[in-house]
């Protein structure tokens, strides 16, 4: 009940506050916008070093290094919008990153230290792309025409994507408890993927039913911003509906990796900022480029 108390008050406050940052500073290309997708990165390339390291295969990612790493691709994306960079900056970007990285396990000072060649140029690979590339495209939408609007329907359908199925999820299990406890039978809830046994289908289905039905609503509130069919907007909604569950399970296989429950403990109610943002981005890229091309 208390983790249930302060997500809904994580909720209640995060949205009114990204509200206010989309809508109300617009300025400079969705500056401040941008400055949290930075940091949101950064922070959670110390999460994902923090999950190697704990597997214990020689990595060692408690540098200053990381949260660089992290946030690079966001740093170049943001560039590329304001024309200081040609888009190609963010592919060489990650060329010469992770060559640098590779580079450096040259000059390792003793044999000994190759054994860990392998796991050290891995993880840092995936530093670079995970959780900044993912999240580079909430940066790229600001580049869209009525970028506020699509941002902030973006992230409606994320979160009520999250909560719904968060909710429905718990009253389907509470349910079976009640319904095993009054017919003496094993009512075991439908899950999703051993990766995470506490989501079921019955989650599932909740929270993919209302992806779409925010994007219609909010096509209906902003037909400029969204000006495509029902049926268009029905795909987009289950696209980045499945995306949304993608990336919370994920995180999930990270995590099972490192044997913990969360990424961190920086969000109340939510855990480490992964936690908060897994879920952001795998369907960041699929809204993007599903309405630039639908």
């Amino acid at each position: 009940m208390r983790n249930i108390v302060l997500r809904t008050m994580t909720f209640f406050i995060a949205i009114p506050l990204l509200v206010a940052l989309i809508l109300l500073l617009p300025h400079a290309n969705h500056l401040a916008l941008n400055i949290l997708v930075v940091i949101a990165s950064g922070l959670g390339a110390r999460e994902l070093a923090a999950l190697f390291e704990q597997r214990n295969d020689g990595y060692r990612g408690r540098n200053a290094a990381i949260p660089v790493l992290g946030s690079l691709v966001p740093i170049v994306q943001i560039l590329v919008g304001f024309d200081v960079f040609p888009q190609s900056a963010v592919q060489i970007a990650i060329y010469a990153a992770t060559a640098m990285l590779l580079l450096v396990e040259v000059f390792r000072r003793d044999e000994e230290g190759f054994r860990h060649t392998l796991s050290n140029a891995a993880a840092n690979a995936m530093i670079v792309l995970y959780p900044g590339l993912f999240l580079s495209y909430v940066s790229r939408m600001t580049e869209l025409n009525y970028a506020g609007p699509l941002i902030l329907t973006f992230l409606c359908m994320v979160f009520f994507n999250d909560t719904a199925a968060y909710l429905s999820g718990r009253l389907y299990r509470s349910a079976c408890e009640r319904l095993a406890a009054k017919t003496g039978r094993s009512w075991e809830p439908r899950v999703v993927l051993p990766v995470s046994p506490r989501k079921t289908l019955v989650g599932f289905a909740g929270g993919l039913i209302l992806s779409p039905v925010t994007l219609i609503a909010a096509h209906l509130l902003m037909p400029q911003a969204l000006p495509a069919s029902t049926g268009r907007l029905i795909v987009i909604g289950l696209a980045v509906g499945v995306a949304v569950v993608f990336g919370d399970l994920v995180e999930s296989a990270l995590k099972r990796s490192a044997t913990r429950k969360d990424s961190g403990s920086l969000i109340p109610g939510r855990g480490g900022m992964l936690d908060s943002t897994d879920s952001i981005l795998y369907a960041a890229p699929v809204f993007y480029y599903l309405v630039s091309v639908l």
